[in-house]
């Protein structure tokens, strides 16, 4: 026989809010809660038909701000790995022309400015 979890009215409305609210996705709460993603938007639904207190809108806002600043940091952190490949790939490409001696249009005027 399958057992059942009991959840809260205060635990079900939470997370129906934090799905309307659009601060986790159902997929997302689904995984984290092991709760079907049918049972989620039937929570989602009675959470918007009640009446919503201050203390439950703020942590909403601040959840979406935590998300939002999350995802600003990892584009950041996503940025700055390819600046410092980039950097580094830069200075190789350096490295080997002087050491294979290339001719670059800078000196290849200098060359002709030696040979005067």
């Amino acid at each position: 026989m399958i057992k059942r979890t009991k959840y809260t009215e205060e635990f079900k409305r939470k997370i129906g809010f934090e799905l309307a609210a659009g601060v986790t996705s159902a997929g997302e709460l689904s995984k984290r809660e092991g709760i079907s993603t049918t049972t989620l938007y039937k929570w989602r639904d009675a959470a918007m038909n009640t009446q919503i207190t201050p203390d439950e809108k703020e942590l909403i806002e601040m959840r979406k701000r935590l998300k939002e600043l999350e995802e600003t940091v990892s584009e950041q952190a996503l940025t700055i790995h390819i600046l410092k490949k980039t950097q580094k790939i830069m200075e190789q490409l350096k490295r080997q022309e002087r050491l294979s001696g290339s001719i670059s249009p800078h000196t290849l005027g200098s060359e002709k400015a030696a040979k005067r």
